[in-house]
């Protein structure tokens, strides 16, 4: 059902606002409204100045906070599957008293990684150096020897097409009477050494450019290139020394993992705290404020405000006042709250689909996968899930709907005999040579008749439900006749039609068989009559009376699409049946044992998480396609009260 709300004006004086607003914040059930959304806010903006709230520095310390719990993570505590958020109060994640401790430990961290980054950058230079002066490690003259007192001496990089030989017989045509010396290559080029008479180093060095060399120095190394290499790699190693001591200084912080993430909570409130502030309108000595309040919670929020000098009322919304959507159901048809939620929230002036849609989902949903085995994964870890692992309120929705749908599943696959499709027969037969047959009122692969047409049974009751749903919301907003003529005279086409047929087919009772047939025939006649009602010209009205009926075909279409229950649920049964057939053709054996073990796990699995999310999806399409189009008006939004929005701690006193 939607929770009813009621509208919340308060004013109050301005020297108690923040903690007025903390209260709010810490009673969970109040959605402050935009000043523009308040409903005297035309009348007093004139009066009034708008809230404001800075809160650029704690944004600035929030993303120091998510930084430090980043680089810790690694470090701090291996929490396990099942491990829970620590539980605080209130009054710790509201106050900032922790937040100078973390923010020290922000500091370190920070001083660390620095140091960890320029240690990083040192690196990087001396594996430079090391790949730069590798060609040259055979040379033995020291890099500083770059002249004699008649020759000077040069280093470069040419490319290999240029060959040694041609180095020479081209200097040698020029009278330059250069020695080349070859020292390495590599793939892409070779690297020489040249010695030049002084008098000829300029155009030794034209020579090599006019070749495509490159000219190669190192003006501040002294040694020979293995010399320096030798000395890097020593500085190099020096360096992942420090970073390791460095990293075992970052792995004995991660022990405050939890003191920083405990801050990063309470100044996220603190933000949401300080916003919440600028939805408030003030005046030098005052403050208002409007709200929405579920009316179950208003003893709540007048406890909370009962401790300031303040003046607060409540009222109903409008007849033409939208407000904001709080869905609450009971304990089977909440997590099916998910579903609906997915496609949109029910507008707040309209209904909850979710107690209707609930049961039908439970029962689609394991008419298609019907396997009692894949039932019970489901059910045992849907359930289990949902009450050991820390997923969030939607995360636990979903788990508990699943396990919900998994008993569901075992009840329809019990129907069929399905227990991890033929597992029982086949195991008992290849294996121990006597067949047991697992008991079964339904056999869908053998005979998918009956299968079908429960799927045709529960498919008509589905759409009937979501018109009588569409005549009830028109019945309470006062137009009954509307009701009747466009869903009641509906009803005795579609059920006029139904005794017609059973009586023809099933029964034999021409009684019966007329009953329905004039049945379906008067609600045509007043389909014919009342269709056209809004034109004003006759012969339009008869018109649109006549063409009304051809919405017949889509009741006729809307109705076959449950064929695809039965359609999955076959499609399950076979998919296991071939998995356990592949699994006993080794035989009975060591070896077979073996490979059945495995293909049955992995072929099951496989089946289970395939079939499993098509029967969500094809029976969240009934819902959202056949039964919610009937009557379903979206567009509501949520209601989003003031509370701590924490992420890694839990507020377990909100109220005390």
């Amino acid at each position: 059902m939607i929770e009813k709300m009621e509208r919340i004006f308060l004013c109050g004086l301005a020297r108690d606002r923040e903690e007025v607003v903390s209260r709010l914040m810490k009673s969970g059930c109040v959605q402050l409204s935009a000043p523009g959304a308040m409903s005297a806010y035309e009348e007093i903006k004139d009066q009034v100045e708008l809230g404001s709230a800075d809160v650029y520095e704690k944004e600035q310390t929030l993303s120091r906070l998510n930084q430090c719990i980043q680089a810790l993570g690694p470090y701090g505590e291996k929490k396990s599957l099942f491990s829970k958020r620590p539980e605080v109060s209130y009054g710790e994640i509201a106050g900032d008293e922790k937040l100078p401790a973390a923010l020290e430990i922000c500091g370190r961290v920070e001083g660390l990684q620095k140091e960890m980054a320029a240690a990083k950058s040192r690196i990087a230079q001396e594996e430079f150096l090391q790949a730069s002066l590798a060609p040259w490690q055979s040379l033995d003259l020291p890099l500083e020897e770059t002249a004699t007192d008649s020759a000077s001496i040069l280093l470069a990089a040419v490319p290999l097409a240029v060959t040694t030989e041609d180095l020479v017989q081209k200097s040698q045509e020029q009278g330059l009477g250069v020695y080349f010396s070859a020292v390495s290559e590599d793939k892409d080029q070779q690297y020489i050494a040249a010695v030049a008479h002084k008098s000829h180093a300029a155009e030794c060095q034209e020579l090599l450019r006019q070749c495509g060399a490159a000219s190669i120095t190192f003006d501040s190394l002294t040694g020979t290139a293995g010399e320096n290499i030798s000395a890097s790699k020593a500085r190099a190693k020096a360096e992942e020394d420090g970073i390791q001591k460095l990293e075992q200084e970052l792995s004995a912080l991660g022990e405050k993992l939890p003191e920083v993430q405990l801050a990063w909570d309470s100044t996220q409130v603190s933000i949401d705290r300080c916003r919440a502030e600028q939805n408030l309108l003030r005046t030098q000595e005052t403050f208002v404020t409007e709200g929405w309040v579920p009316q179950k919670q208003k003893a709540k929020v007048e406890k909370a405000l009962s401790q300031y000098t303040c003046f607060y009322e409540f009222r109903e919304p409008g007849s033409q006042e939208d407000f904001p959507v709080l869905l609450k159901n009971n304990g089977f048809v909440e997590p099916f709250e998910a579903v609906t939620e997915m496609y949109a929230l029910p507008a707040s002036r309209s209904m909850d689909p979710n107690p209707f849609m609930a049961p039908f989902f439970f029962v689609f949903f394991g008419m298609m996968l019907s396997d009692a085995g894949y039932g019970l994964v489901l059910a045992i870890l849907g359930l289990l899930g949902a009450k050991y692992l820390d997923m969030g309120t939607n995360g636990k929705k979903l788990l508990k709907m699943l396990g919900y749908c998994g008993i569901s599943t075992v009840f329809w696959g019990a129907l069929y005999g399905s227990w991890f499709g033929d597992a029982v027969p086949k195991i008992t037969e290849v294996f121990f040579g006597n067949r047991i047959q697992v008991p079964m009122l339904l056999d869908p692969l053998s005979n998918p008749m009956p299968v079908l047409i429960m799927a045709f049974v529960v498919g008509y009751i589905h759409i009937l439900v979501g018109l009588g749903l569409k005549a009830y919301l028109m019945i309470r907003r006062g137009h009954a006749l509307d009701a009747l003529f466009d869903v009641g005279f509906w009803y005795f086409v579609l059920i006029g039609l139904v005794i017609f047929a059973g009586g023809q087919m099933v029964v034999g009772s021409v009684l019966m068989a007329q009953i329905g047939q004039w049945m379906a025939i008067a609600g045509a006649v007043g389909l014919v009559l009342t269709q056209g009602r809004d034109k004003k010209n006759p012969i339009m009205k008869v018109a649109s009376g006549v063409l009304s009926l051809y919405d017949i075909t889509g009741y006729f279409s809307d109705l076959l699409s449950y064929s695809r229950i039965m359609a999955l649920g076959l499609a399950t049964g076979v998919i296991g049946q071939v998995v356990n057939t592949m699994g006993t053709l080794p035989g009975a054996n060591i070896i077979g044992a073996i490979v059945f073990v495995l293909v049955f796990l992995l072929g099951h699995v496989l089946n289970l998480a395939i079939n499993a999310l098509g029967s969500y999806v094809h029976t969240s399409r009934l819902q959202y396609v056949e039964f919610f189009g009937k009557f379903f008006e979206g567009g509501g939004e949520a209601f989003r009260p003031l509370r701590p929005a924490t992420k890694y701690v839990y507020v377990n006193n909100q109220e005390e």
